[in-house]
């Protein structure tokens, strides 16, 4: 049990540390011996941690005016109607190219709302984790 905490605990961390994310945390837990659904799992779950804590700290930062009106200078009103209008699809597709840290810094200064934003970052993150685990255990299968 304490073998697979760790293991677990090392494709969480991994996932959650900016520029590795699931494109390492996958290879890595599945390196490690994890099953497929685990490796999965706690690969998501420390990639998607990060989008909550910068939503909400966020969220409590633009409650100070000076930070609000500093955060508020970087979008234009252009950019928030192409966030508005374009967000949930800009995230679902660029959130773990560009990495979930930068998306969520991003669409938070531009304007989108936290739920639509943690909505699509986690289906997101989710369909790329699974395509990459599968792609990742059809690849080892042809070695092997």
């Amino acid at each position: 049990m304490f073998e697979y905490l760790a293991k677990a605990f090392s494709v969480w961390f991994i996932g959650f540390f900016p520029w590795a994310e699931i494109y390492v945390a996958i290879p890595a837990g599945m390196g490690l011996g994890l099953d497929i659904y685990s490796v999965i799992a706690w690969s998501v779950f420390g990639n998607y941690i990060p989008a909550i804590i910068i939503t909400r700290s966020f969220d409590t930062l633009v409650r100070y005016p000076k930070i609000a009106s500093l955060l508020g200078k970087f979008a234009s009103p252009r950019a928030k109607t192409r966030i508005e209008r374009h967000g949930v699809s800009a995230t679902l597709l660029l959130t773990p190219w560009l990495g979930v840290w930068a998306m969520a810094a991003t669409v938070k200064i531009f304007g989108m709302r936290s739920g639509p934003f943690l909505r699509a970052s986690l289906a997101s993150i989710l369909i790329y984790a699974v395509v990459l685990a599968v792609l990742i255990r059809l690849g080892s299968g042809f070695f092997s």
